[in-house]
């Protein structure tokens, strides 16, 4: 064994050196006295001359691979040309190099191919062994740390979830489903700076996915009351997101309006924009009553527009006339447009302006109208911030009642409208309620739903608007519910 072992050796070195050797002495002339592998002390003649390469060699046949010259004779090993003719045979060389060198590299794929299917690696044995392949080695390890992810995710996991999901946009920045969830994760725990970072790329670097990205984000500001960031993204998405611009106009709306910043209207009013003529009309009436011309602004909020515009238009007019204390012109209006507002819309107005006058009959039979209505999501997220904006102990409960009645049936789409009524139920003080949705939304999620329940602990005291805005984002919730809750009254030293 150890013979063999010597010789294993010896040939390797054998291929280079004594190759290398030859082709010098072939180089230098070729003359017999300076033949490098043949005994000097022999003739040099064919078939008379010993091996000098062979002479510490166990077995010296295993030396005719590196030379096929050797040949043996009744005399022992000889060379079977003459000294002059001793040539290379870098071809042997070249191929038995390249098959030892083939042969480990098949061996390594292989333990490589074993060691990454053990480790989780969805792949074939091509992509290991293929170089043209390696590329795929990325994104089977994107795909190990997207699954690590979901799987810690499941288990409410959520540091490791970070750190895989981390890792996968590292390794794909283009994976926008990663960075969204990410960015959301990252949210929950308490790294809005970093979420921000995440969705400001994706606005830039996924642009088709930038009107989904818009909104996500949208949703996230307006839980932090960051309403700087939602002034800039809702003028930009006005123009960009066409088919929600109605959402995108009350976004900005409501943004000027909690930080008295009417000077952000100004360039929709004065500059080259493209919108259409009902978005301008909005904000033109919004910045006179902003900048306190009441009076100026009436006429054009009383002012019946014609049915080319959209129902936003309407909508806003008899908001902002009982936001502004008019109820009867607001009524009036209502009355003006006829069905032009959706009849759910459109009764939740007229029940707040029925409200502010004391008409209790007319508000008790519209409310009879509301509770016959669908009970669509829609309808229930308008509904659940009617009721958290202005508390009614008397109409909350039979709303509660229908909801859990002909309610959408709770899942993970409607589980934020659960929370809505929730909440609703708490601030009201529905006690009976609450309890009930509450113990439906526990044993669903499997969870004491803490952030939810902190939540309704929050608001019901007199919490500062920094509180509201650290637990709010981690609650989903409709964005009419959000917006409902970013009006309740908090301490003004929080602003």
């Amino acid at each position: 064994m150890i013979g063999w072992t010597a010789d294993f050796f010896r040939f390797w070195w054998a291929l280079t050196y004594w190759n290398a050797r030859k082709t010098w002495f072939r180089l230098n002339g070729a003359h017999r006295d300076s033949c490098p592998c043949q005994t000097f002390s022999d003739s040099g003649l064919a078939l008379d001359s010993r091996c000098e390469a062979v002479a510490h060699w166990k077995e010296p046949k295993r030396f005719r691979k590196v030379c096929p010259l050797l040949v043996e004779t009744r005399d022992g090993w000889r060379c079977s040309v003459d000294a002059e003719r001793v040539r290379p045979f870098w071809g042997r060389a070249f191929l038995f190099g390249g098959g030892a060198l083939l042969g480990l590299y098949l061996l390594g794929s292989v333990a490589l191919y074993a060691t990454l299917r053990t480790t989780g690696y969805q792949l074939s044995y091509l992509t290991t062994v293929l170089p043209w392949r390696w590329s795929e080695l990325r994104s089977a390890q994107e795909q190990l740390h997207a699954t690590r992810a979901q799987q810690a995710l499941a288990a409410g996991n959520y540091p490791a979830a970070i750190l895989s999901l981390q890792t996968v946009c590292q390794l794909n920045p283009q994976n926008y489903n990663a960075a969204i969830t990410l960015a959301g994760l990252l949210q929950i725990a308490g790294q809005p700076s970093v979420a921000e970072h995440i969705y400001e790329r994706l606005m830039q670097d996924i642009p088709e996915q930038r009107t989904a990205t818009a909104q996500i984000w949208f949703r996230v500001l307006l839980a932090r009351s960051d309403y700087d960031h939602i002034k800039t993204l809702a003028t930009a998405m006005l123009t960009e997101d066409s088919g929600h611009r109605e959402a995108w106009l009350h976004a900005l709306v409501f943004a000027v309006r909690q930080t008295n910043d009417e000077e952000s209207l100004g360039t929709l009013i004065n500059g080259e924009h493209g919108l259409p003529d009902w978005c301008v009309e909005v904000v033109g009436i919004e910045q006179l009553i902003l900048q306190r011309h009441v009076d100026k602004a009436l006429p054009r909020l009383n002012r019946r527009f014609p049915v080319n515009v959209s129902n936003y238009l309407p909508y806003y007019q008899a908001d902002r006339l009982l936001r502004l204390g008019l109820p009867d012109q607001a009524a009036s209006l209502l009355d003006n447009y006829g069905n032009r507002l959706p009849a759910d819309e459109a009764a939740l107005l007229r029940l707040r302006a029925f409200r502010a006058r004391g008409w209790n009959s007319l508000a008790d039979s519209e409310y009879d109208t509301l509770l016959h209505f669908p009970m669509s999501p829609r309808l229930v997220a308008l509904a659940c911030a009617f009721f958290m904006e202005r508390a009614n102990a008397a109409l909350l409960p039979q709303y509660l009642d229908r909801f859990l009645q002909a309610g959408p049936p709770l899942s993970n789409e409607t589980l934020p409208l659960y929370h809505a009524a929730y909440l609703a139920a708490e601030l009201d003080g529905d006690t009976a309620h609450a309890e009930q949705l509450g113990d439906l939304v526990n044993r669903f999620t499997k969870s004491d739903a803490k952030p939810l329940r902190g939540l309704a602990t929050l608001l019901k005291g007199n919490p500062t608007l920094l509180q509201v805005n650290e637990l709010l984002p981690l609650v989903p919730l409709p964005i009419e519910v959000i917006y409902a809750v970013q009006e309740l009254p908090m301490k003004a030293s929080a602003r």
